[in-house]
């Protein structure tokens, strides 16, 4: 009998010993084996590599063994976690117990995909932020970060509150510490220098305490709408100077490299290789050429593409705002060469850039780019694309208002502070002003000069008639002819006028 099961070791691999609990597969009933190979099937799509789907087909493999039921009736907690449980206690390696979980996290992916279950909520760890703060304090800073919220995407409501959470108590929990406080009115612009000396003997940037100076104040003002007393003095404390900060723009020479690089992918022959490309060339394009957020271009869907109007419609992007984005030729043929390859399934998302059957994490075009950019010496974030964007149009003439726009700013001072001026356009425009203020102030020799006389007027007026003229255009330079011989025989009937006789 266990000779009998050891030949189905293929099936199991990783299993070194008869378990009378697991199924194995030749017991399964024909749904779960249709959905084994749909499954295999759907790892092989996302280009994993061939040992990643058979160690990830061996852990789904004992998972279905072990819970012994159709795998529509699997539950995506409990009996994962029963799944878990049980491969932990198998004699593997760490290594391989550690693939195996991975295997389960793809199983529970494709389980969700499959029968339409949507993902869980994300939740902040609010414990960790406002645990140590006194309640009065703590449900004040939970009110105002789910207020917050209410200005986020669905999608980003988590994140958007972990980093709100983390900005706004740094200060909140170190004041705590060092003072009892009672009520807001305790949160003193005295406890907040104190503060600001303890972390800049830890140090901590200027630019980081004003980001939080500006939490603090929105959160008391927040209170306020509240009728709660606070002390406004503490509305009233300035952030501290800093220089102003430089365009965060990468250098044209490493955008060519990179940009060289990623076609180079585009072009490979082997098919994962390719389709990755194609899509890195299109989002980079994207973020290049039209000043795309990385987030915009995880959210991108097709109806926002604008196929015919050549523009992209941006929707409830950065503060809920909407633009219009447009799109340069090269985008354009970077997204249709990369969407031929994307094959639309049913089985994918409604997002246009997706990698392995899901959208694109928070960082997967930093760690493309950073990979490309080892491959060519060239170090570039996707933010840096988009300062990058704004100073390749200012420096093509085009004017900032034109790129406050594109760029969704609310402010023109942000605008300025993503481009700035080559000292090529510099040098250019101050040696073009040059020439027009030397022509102001310097007194013109032609002004010294005598006027041209009268025959000089007149063979001027008899080459225009040269040309190619309508009837009323030679008739005016025959009455401006005729203008200027009148015009001359009185200038001289004046000066005989003036000329005194002889005998005078």
């Amino acid at each position: 009998m266990k000779e009998k099961i050891w030949q189905h070791r293929p099936y199991f691999w990783g299993v070194h010993q008869y378990d009378p609990n697991l199924q194995y597969f030749r017991d399964w009933p024909p749904a779960n084996k249709g959905f084994m190979e749909d499954f295999r099937t759907w790892l092989k799509d996302s280009s994993y590599s061939a040992s990643a789907v058979s160690i990830y087909s061996a852990a789904v493999r004992q998972a279905i063994g072990i819970l012994k039921k159709p795998y529509w009736q699997i539950d995506l907690e409990t009996d994962i976690q029963t799944a878990w449980e049980y491969l932990q206690s198998r004699p593997i390696s760490p290594a391989t117990q550690l693939d195996y979980h991975k295997g389960l996290l793809k199983l529970a992916e494709y389980l969700r995909l499959r029968l339409h279950k949507p993902k869980p909520e994300k939740t902040p760890h609010w414990a960790h932020y406002i645990g140590l703060l006194p309640d009065w304090l703590a449900q004040a800073v939970q009110a105002y970060v789910i207020h917050r919220q209410r200005a986020w995407k669905p999608e980003d409501r988590c994140d958007g509150a972990t980093r709100c959470l983390s900005t706004l108590t740094n200060s909140l929990r170190w004041m705590v510490a060092e003072k009892c406080l009672a009520c807001f009115a305790d949160l003193t612009p005295a406890l907040w220098l104190e503060y600001v000396d303890a972390r800049l003997l830890a140090g901590i940037n200027p630019r980081s305490l004003n980001t939080e100076l500006n939490a603090v104040q929105h959160f008391l003002r927040f209170v306020q709408e509240l009728a709660q007393p606070i002390c406004q003095r503490m509305l009233l404390v300035e952030p501290m100077k800093q220089g102003r900060p430089l365009p965060r723009d990468a250098p044209v020479e490493q955008l060519c490299r990179l940009y060289h690089e990623i076609q180079a992918e585009a072009c490979s022959e082997h098919a994962g290789l390719r389709r990755s490309g194609r899509m890195d060339l299109a989002w980079f394009l994207l973020m290049l050429h039209s000043g795309l957020r990385t987030i915009e271009i995880r959210h991108l869907r097709f109806e926002d593409i604008q196929w015919q109007e050549r523009r992209i419609r941006i929707e409830q992007s950065k503060g809920l705002k909407d633009r219009i984005v447009f799109l340069s030729e090269a985008s354009i043929e970077a997204l249709r060469t990369y969407l031929a390859v994307r094959e639309p399934k049913e089985s994918l998302p409604e997002q246009v850039f997706v990698y392995r059957h899901r959208p694109l994490s928070k960082t997967y075009c930093l760690e493309r780019l950073h990979t490309y950019g080892e491959r060519c010496q060239a170090q570039v974030t996707p933010h840096q694309l988009r300062h990058s964007c704004a100073t390749l149009l200012l420096n093509a003439g085009a004017p900032i208002l034109t790129v406050q726009t594109l760029l969704g700013h609310k402010r023109l001072e942000t605008t300025l502070g993503y481009a700035r001026l080559y000292d090529g356009t510099v040098a250019a425009d101050y040696y073009q002003a040059m020439v027009s203020i030397e022509r102001r102030l310097a007194l013109p020799e032609d002004r010294l000069a005598p006027p041209p006389g009268v025959g000089q007027l007149v063979a001027l007026v008899d080459a225009l008639r040269r040309g190619a003229l309508s009837p009323q255009q030679t008739e005016t330079l025959m009455q401006l002819r005729n203008g200027i011989l009148a015009l001359a025989e009185r200038e001289m009937a004046i000066q005989d006028v003036k000329v005194p006789s002889p005998g005078s």
